[in-house]
């Protein structure tokens, strides 16, 4: 009895936690300009390039903030969809960056750690040992770039990239 009661509980608290979730997720339950990409609803932009601080500001336009890839599987998701869209062969800002401390990648969304070299950074050239990032003081965000087959790399501020924005709500 014991079981089927912890197991009802456990259920109950399960089904809580994705009906809170689902509110923004799902194709139809993204907000507009938003789609479904693992469990983020994420905005590609594929129209017009800006520069890194300008795509911040445009993401929170559309109560949103720019992309954070805690770990290798929502890099996959997120470079799928990509594919998907036809848009693999461009480059992304997203919300990683040094700029408060060189050598120190954190993401705006919460002020995390950026998990650093394999597997959401790229070689920093075609046979090195090092990962990316390798720009120093000169390049401080961060960009998944089709030079890196879609892994991550730090590039210019001031550079124009498309950007992908996730939801974060008002």
């Amino acid at each position: 009895m014991k079981k089927y009661i912890w197991g009802l509980l456990f259920l109950a608290a399960a089904l809580s936690a994705v009906q809170s979730q689902s509110k923004y997720c799902g194709n139809e339950r993204c907000p507009t300009f938003y789609k479904q990409v693992g469990s983020n609803c994420v905005y590609v932009s594929t129209k017009t390039k800006l520069k890194w601080q300008e795509a911040r500001e445009t993401c929170h336009s559309i109560d949103g903030e720019l992309l954070t890839l805690p770990d290798a599987n929502s890099l996959r998701e997120i470079n799928l969809h990509l594919q998907v869209l036809g848009v693999s062969n461009d480059d992304f800002w997203i919300g990683a960056n040094d700029l408060e401390r060189e050598g120190s990648w954190h993401w705006i969304k919460d002020k995390s750690d950026v998990l650093m070299g394999i597997p959401l950074w790229g070689l920093a050239s075609p046979g090195s040992p090092k990962n990316e990032p390798q720009g120093k003081e000169k390049q401080n965000c961060g960009a998944l770039t089709k030079h890196y087959g879609g892994h991550m790399n730090d590039r210019e501020c001031h550079l124009e990239f498309f950007f992908i924005c996730e939801y974060v709500g008002k």
